[in-house]
């Protein structure tokens, strides 16, 4: 199985709460942009922020509806047929998935399913840069 790599919110609007939990703990994104922050933490774990309308626009409104919680964890493995395989297996232990595995635009093979609580997981792994390179600390189309 792979590893234990990201926890993180679904959020509105990323910068906000970027920016409070910047000012509340001195913790600083490595990587942001409107859709997604990153916040590496002590050992191999990143705490992220991702934009909730983002995923419905990727994912699917109905898909997303599902997610009785806005938080997520992430599990990393190192190829699409990696993933694809503990997909099949979880499926086979009757995990139910709310999507099928598939390559999205940030460089990510995934899949998502709900736990019996409401909360969100991602099977995953990246597919190209790692991911979509560093973002630049910008906003509102600013450098």
């Amino acid at each position: 199985m792979g590893k234990h790599t990201a926890h993180g919110y679904l959020v509105d609007d990323v910068y906000k709460v970027a920016e409070e939990f910047e000012k509340k703990f001195g913790i600083k994104p490595a990587r942001i942009d409107e859709t997604f922050a990153g916040f590496p933490l002590e050992g191999k774990v990143e705490f992220f922020l991702w934009q909730w309308k983002h995923l419905e626009d990727n994912l699917g409104k109905n898909v997303m509806s599902k997610v009785k919680y806005r938080d997520q964890q992430a599990i990393r493995f190192e190829t699409p047929e990696e993933v694809d395989e503990a997909y099949l297996k979880l499926k086979g232990e009757g995990v139910e998935f709310i999507t099928e595995p598939a390559d999205y635009e940030w460089n990510a093979h995934c899949v998502y399913f709900i736990d019996s609580s409401g909360h969100m997981w991602e099977l995953y792994c990246w597919t190209g840069a790692v991911p979509l390179g560093d973002l630049e600390l910008k906003k509102n189309g600013e450098n």
